[in-house]
């Protein structure tokens, strides 16, 4: 694992890409937004995204409370230092994506530009980390490389194809870069002679794989 020495803290390089991936994806969903939507309505899905984000983060910070409990009661300012790691990352996701989803449908934005805008920033921050990740990283350099190039050219096509941007084509790309991740991960392991087991991380692919299937064609208020 690399690490980034930031005075007394260190932290790990692949939450540092992680984070510049986030906010990147952001300037991207900025610049569909302005393509797309009135200026009122372009503020209002920037700022659930960012309200989706801070969520996500108290989550990841949180998580550390189911992962590790005693550590927290031993020393709660272990808080500050650690997190859940990649299982509070997904515990994280799962939170932002469901926090996102029920502010959305209180407010007057449409299931279709929010399905659209979760996905294309998605892929946007997916596609960003994994290729800076092959940059800058050491490890799985091939599974980098493979799921950046592939979520890169889905956010190319979205872009500038907005209007094809439909329900089944963003559930179909969902289930197809599931598919792509559950193969990658196990044929690491494979590689690396490790036991085979569902991950937190591997488990969050198959839900998204079958809420994709039952999604796919469910008609939506638009």
């Amino acid at each position: 694992m690399q690490v980034i020495q930031m005075g007394s803290i260190a932290i790990l390089l692949k939450w540092l890409l992680l984070g510049a991936a986030l906010f990147i994806g952001l300037a991207i969903l900025k610049l569909w937004l302005r393509r797309t939507q009135e200026k009122i309505l372009h503020k209002q899905v920037i700022d659930l995204f960012f309200n989706s984000l801070f969520f996500g983060f108290i989550c990841w910070k949180g998580s550390l409370f189911i992962i590790d409990p005693v550590l927290v009661i031993k020393s709660p300012l272990s808080l500050l230092y650690f997190t859940g790691g990649t299982t509070g990352l997904v515990l994280a996701v799962v939170g932002s994506i469901i926090f996102y989803f029920f502010k959305a449908n209180k407010s007057n934005i449409t299931d279709r530009l929010t399905l659209q805008s979760g996905f294309l920033y998605s892929f946007t921050v997916i596609g960003v980390y994994h290729l800076l990740a092959t940059l800058l990283l050491e490890e799985q350099k091939l599974n980098h490389i493979i799921l950046g190039l592939y979520t890169f050219a889905i956010v190319i096509f979205a872009f500038w194809k907005h209007q094809m941007v439909t329900q089944q084509r963003i559930f179909s790309s969902l289930i197809l870069f599931s598919f792509l991740s559950l193969s990658l991960s196990f044929l690491q392991l494979s590689v690396e002679r490790k036991i085979w087991f569902f991950s937190a991380q591997q488990w969050f692919f198959v839900a998204l794989i079958i809420v994709s299937l039952i999604f796919w064609d469910k008609k939506s208020k638009s």
